[in-house]
């Protein structure tokens, strides 16, 4: 799961077997790529994961070691905006109960 996602006119990225429930022990990365000079705004069309164990990381750069924007759980995401035109999402989950995940358009 996860890739390089790079475009001038938005996608959509969804958690592993959306909209069925996604697998224990998912790591999943996506590197979103927009033009030079556009930023990333992320919003969710649809949030659902395990409160406090299973995350979607979302980070103001091309890597985990960038600064981190936002550490979502649970069922009530928040619409995230990058600074510059690349952001980097982790995804995981825990070894214990799943849920249906995520879809995001940016």
């Amino acid at each position: 799961c996860g890739g390089l996602l790079k475009s001038s006119s938005g996608g959509i990225v969804t958690s592993p077997n959306y909209p069925s429930h996604y697998g224990n022990n998912e790591v999943c990365d996506w590197l979103i790529t927009v033009p030079v000079g556009s930023r990333i705004q992320l919003t969710f069309d649809s949030f659902n994961v395990q409160y406090d164990h299973d995350f979607l990381n979302i980070y103001d750069g091309a890597s985990a070691c960038a600064s981190p924007l936002r550490r979502l759980t649970g069922s009530h995401p928040v619409n995230i905006t990058s600074t510059s035109n690349v952001m980097f999402l982790r995804f995981t989950s825990d070894e214990i109960l799943t849920a249906q995940g995520f879809q995001l358009s940016y």
